[in-house]
């Protein structure tokens, strides 16, 4: 009985001891999953302008539908208020690119207030509306070379030249741009045409006297500014450009006279004082280096 009794443990024990030990789970990998790509978003497609080109003299349209842009630049103009009346004459244009008398109110009130840029805009699109009218052209050459745009003033005045050889104004318009190029030779001869046309003409003397200087032709520059002075007692400039015209030819009394002549005419024009000055300590001969000191100056030729 006993031996019966010590079997039953040993066969649990048996029974225990064959059962395996449970394998312990596989440890949990975690894959790495890269984040998903975002593709970058395609550049802005910035569609190209079409229809025509935008404006750059026209202003939108201000008060009620129906107002008359044109007539209030007309009154404010009359009030003597230039800005207004520019900025409504603009305005006019939003309707009618082509507005005749927009378009010249415009170059008008951009030239008396000084806004050239807008003048010689104004000018050139009356140009290109008459094909055969060579006075725009000179005008907005005229504000072309006031702008410092020698290079557009110089085309822009050949423009009027061709299309009216005979128009004084176009060749002086061409020489002063030939002038503000450096281009003497060109200027002389373009200011001699002028001079053909008309004889009389004081700034076209001044100017091609100015261009004689410039070249140190000062007999030919002497004989023109003489008559120059003529014709335009009252312009300070051309006054002292006759005066450096007798300084550089011998003659420092004359110098002085047109020199005195110009400061009174215009007592803040600093070239002829300073000319003036300088030839007053002068007793004889000529002053080698009357380039340096001071440099003639050519006239608008607007008057």
């Amino acid at each position: 009985m006993s031996n019966r009794l010590l079997a039953v443990p040993l066969a649990a024990v048996l029974v225990v001891g064959c059962q395996k030990t449970p394998a312990a789970p596989p440890p949990v990998v975690e894959a790495h999953v890269p984040p998903p790509v975002v593709p970058a978003p395609a550049p802005a497609v910035v569609p190209k302008p079409t229809g025509a080109p935008v404006d750059t003299l026209a202003l939108p349209r201000s008060g009620p539908p129906g107002v008359d842009h044109l007539a209030r630049a007309e009154k404010l103009r009359d009030d003597g208020d230039t800005a207004g009346a520019l900025t409504e004459a603009r305005r006019a244009l939003a309707d009618d690119a082509e507005d005749l008398d927009a378009l010249s109110l415009i170059a008008r009130l951009g030239r008396a207030s000084g806004q050239v840029t807008i003048a010689a805009e104004a000018y050139e699109r009356l140009g290109r509306l008459d094909p055969e009218d060579a006075v725009p052209m000179v005008q907005a050459a005229r504000m072309r070379l006031a702008a410092g745009s020698v290079g557009a003033a110089e085309a822009l005045a050949r423009s009027a030249v061709g299309r009216d050889e005979g128009n004084v104004e176009a060749w002086q318009a061409l020489g002063r741009a030939q002038l503000g190029s450096g281009n003497l030779a060109g200027a002389i001869e373009s200011l001699e045409q002028a001079r053909t046309l008309e004889p009389s003409h004081g700034w076209v003397l001044n100017n091609l006297g100015f261009a004689y200087l410039r070249a140190s032709r000062n007999p030919e520059a002497l004989e023109v500014l003489e008559r120059a002075a003529e014709l335009l007692p009252e312009a300070a400039v051309v006054h002292n450009n006759l005066g450096v015209a007798r300084e550089r030819t011998g003659d420092l009394d004359g110098a002085r006279a047109s020199y005195a002549r110009s400061a009174l005419l215009a007592p803040k024009y600093v070239k002829a004082r300073v000319n003036g000055e300088r030839t007053a300590m002068v007793r004889g001969g000529t002053d080698g280096g009357v380039d340096a000191a001071h440099v003639p100056e050519e006239g608008d030729g607007e008057e």
